[in-house]
């Protein structure tokens, strides 16, 4: 009986371990606090909170592929303003915001996995009091130098998502002007 509750418990942690790796190989770099004048900055922030730390959240800039964010880390992206639609994927569920990008300024996104279940991906008001501890999280960006292929069946079912963002059947928090530092 000992013997199947041990070979139980080394099945459920590796188990749990696979659903570690992310799509993306990242590299920790510095903080940037100025955004460039000619593009726009995004900071996705995703907090340690214990639970569902273990799981990687991929991020997705419409259908391009930008990140895997570990617990607490920030994802820095630079990126063209205009028009964009911001996602985030974990374990089944997915959450959107999308807004017009001013060159120059710099955009706070959240990750949240709210009690009730699914995935949201918020947006920060740029007076937000929790701006300050964001920056000081460890920042991240994807290290294209080791970047692995996207499987294509990833990238298909971002452009389904982001279809149903423009059809207004998946709800995206609007990224505005009053979000802009």
């Amino acid at each position: 009986m000992h013997a199947i509750f041990r070979a139980t418990i080394i099945f459920l942690v590796l188990f749990s371990l696979i659903g570690c790796a992310g799509l993306g190989s990242m590299k920790e770099v510095e903080f940037q606090t100025t955004a460039s004048p000619d593009k726009a900055t995004v900071n996705i922030v995703r907090r340690a909170v214990f639970l569902g730390d273990g799981a990687k959240v991929e991020v997705w800039d419409e259908d391009k592929f930008i990140g895997t964010l570990s617990a607490g880390n920030l994802l820095q992206y630079q990126t063209e303003p205009g028009e964009h639609t911001f996602m985030v994927y974990v374990q089944g569920s997915w959450g959107a915001a999308k807004g017009q990008l001013k060159p120059g300024r710099t955009y706070y996104l959240k990750f949240n996995m709210p009690w009730g279940g699914g995935v949201h991906l918020g947006v920060a008001e740029s007076t937000d009091p929790r701006i300050p501890e964001w920056n000081t999280m460890t920042t991240v960006t994807i290290d294209n130098t080791s970047q692995k292929d996207i499987p294509e069946k990833y990238i298909l079912e971002a452009r389904e998502v982001l279809k149903g963002v423009e059809a207004g059947s998946i709800k995206a928090t609007p990224i505005t002007d009053t979000n802009a530092l």
